[in-house]
């Protein structure tokens, strides 16, 4: 199976390959505000400012999102569309908002995922043929010819504290390793599970959501050495997407049927519904800078955060329209009291302040 881009139908399905990084406590390039600056009570949401960003070039649709030098942001453009050029491009924005397409072109179909490292370097696996890794770092990318057997496409990715990068191959079911250049494949337990979401956790080990199209989704653990353990979630049908390394040591998945879980690395699994206050899909994850996990939901317009208690908050995204009020994608945390998103379907990048 090879690459082939991501439906514009952004809703998650077990069948949609369209994936993003989720960012580990690794990766982060800043110094962790301490949650007691913060207060870990959630802001209101009058203290909460949203700000859009319009990419300059038409029907771009930026996916995912990463923090990267000297505050700047970069966001992965997978798909060519209509109107948006000759080629794709990974685009980088300034924390005021300042669009900067990164040469070179990077062909008809872009990267997806992106994750961000230590050392400033972003790094985004290439279309062709899935065996291409491009970084981006002092002002140039890097591609990089990777060595291993043929792979479906790189999509989530993320740093190990060894600086070795994992990534997920849901086309392949698949999720690899890359050491110096080098990577080995996993192949996912239980046939037919995708495994999207991936970051490593405290433990040291890889941790991927996975769908399965023929029962509940699972979480998995990798260890280094390619060790492989499920865990089933408990919410029946449950199909989950993202997947971050919290600030608690557990990791925190987007649950897709409107809750938010947390695993511990010994494999205990709590979910927190979010009917309470909203109705929606939560889709990526990422760790804030003030103790808690920020979240997009898709299907209700919102970006909502969550405590390592359980306690949730969601934030309408005021003015987007109904074109991209289904698909808010990648998540991260920026400098500060900032997380910064995409709005898949807006040609957006949206900056919340709180």
């Amino acid at each position: 199976m090879r690459f082939s881009p991501p439906s514009s139908r952004i809703f998650f399905s077990v069948a949609l390959l369209a994936v993003a990084a989720c960012a580990s406590p690794f990766d982060r390039l800043y110094p962790a505000v301490s949650s007691s600056a913060f207060g870990l009570n959630a802001p209101s949401r009058d203290a909460v400012k949203i700000t859009a960003y319009t990419v300059p070039t038409k029907a771009v649709n930026p996916y995912d999102i990463a923090l990267g030098h000297a505050g700047n942001l970069y966001a992965t453009q997978p798909v060519l569309n209509q109107g948006a050029g000759s080629s794709t491009y990974l685009w980088q924005v300034s924390e005021a908002g300042h669009f900067t397409r990164i040469q070179p072109k990077l062909g008809p179909v872009g990267p997806i995922g992106i994750a961000s490292a230590s050392g400033a370097t972003v790094y985004f696996g290439l279309p062709s043929y899935g065996e291409e890794l491009g970084s981006y770092r002092g002002g140039r990318i890097v591609f990089t010819k990777l060595h291993g057997a043929p792979v479906n496409a790189i999509y989530f990715l993320t740093q190990a504290p060894d600086r070795s990068l994992w990534f997920s191959d849901p086309g392949d079911y698949k999720v690899g390793h890359i050491v110096a250049k080098k990577y080995t494949l996993y192949l996912a337990p239980t046939k037919y599970c995708s495994p999207y979401g991936i970051a490593v956790g405290s433990d040291k080990n890889a941790w991927v959501a996975e769908q399965c199209p023929t029962g509940t989704g699972k979480i998995g653990r990798i260890t280094p050495g390619g060790t492989w353990k499920e865990y089933t979630l408990p919410t029946r049908s449950e199909q989950p997407f993202g997947i971050t390394a919290g600030p608690d040591g557990n990791l925190w998945y987007a649950g897709g049927t409107n809750d938010v879980g947390r695993i511990t690395t010994g494999g205990k699994i709590t979910e927190f519904s979010l009917n309470s206050i909203g109705f929606g899909a939560p889709y990526l994850i990422a760790a804030g800078n003030d103790g808690a996990l920020w979240f997009t939901v898709q299907e209700s317009n919102q970006i909502g955060r969550i405590t390592t208690g359980g306690s949730a908050t969601e934030y309408a995204i005021p003015g987007c329209g109904s074109q991209c009020s289904v698909a808010p994608g990648g998540i991260t945390a920026g400098v500060g009291r900032t997380i910064w998103f995409t709005n898949i379907m807006g040609n957006q990048v949206d900056k919340l302040a709180y």
